[in-house]
């Protein structure tokens, strides 16, 4: 055998100082590949800290989720807000409300059904029950019709400030000279 490994290292054509090296080189090679594959890294986390991270996590992203509704709650009507909350009462309590209680909850809001109203008499208070319409886009028409006088045609309110064609198709119904 080394005799085989001699007459192989004398085809290579290298020096004895050349062998030397190699063979240094392979033995550190081997010897640190040994150590790191035999070798377990020490663990650097503590693991109270972690759960303590991840309470605090789950706090925050609850919060957060309320936070989300209470935003949310605003631009949906009433009735798909309680079906949230009825799911959420599910989802969290694993109880059925009764129907009676559902219909109660729902009965006890008023429906916003806007009348026709005259946008060259009506006042800021009239104007909000138009949909679409809230206190700012109330205060703009108002102004509006102050500055360049009576609405002559349905159609000028596109001309205030973010009024557009969608919001101005819902408002037709609604309103009168």
């Amino acid at each position: 055998m080394k005799r085989k490994i001699y007459f192989f290292l004398e085809q290579l054509e290298i020096n004895r100082s050349e062998r030397i090296t190699v063979s240094i080189l392979m033995v550190f090679i081997i010897i640190s590949s040994g150590i790191y594959y035999n070798h377990e890294p020490a663990v650097n986390y503590d693991k109270d800290h972690y759960e303590n991270l991840e309470r605090i996590f789950q706090e925050r992203s609850q919060q957060l989720d309320q936070e989300k509704q209470n935003i949310l709650v605003r631009y949906q009507p009433r009735n798909e807000i309680e079906a949230i909350r009825d799911t959420s009462d599910l989802i969290g309590n694993s109880t059925i409300q009764p129907e009676s209680a559902k219909v109660s909850i729902v009965e006890t809001e008023p429906v916003m059904n806007p009348e026709i109203i005259n946008i060259n008499t009506a006042n800021e208070e009239q104007l909000v029950t138009l949909p679409g319409i809230g206190p700012a886009y109330a205060k703009r028409i108002v102004e509006w019709r102050e500055e360049n006088g009576l609405f002559t045609e349905k159609e000028q309110l596109i001309e205030i400030r973010g009024i557009g064609e969608r919001r101005l198709e819902q408002l037709l119904p609604f309103i009168e000279l």
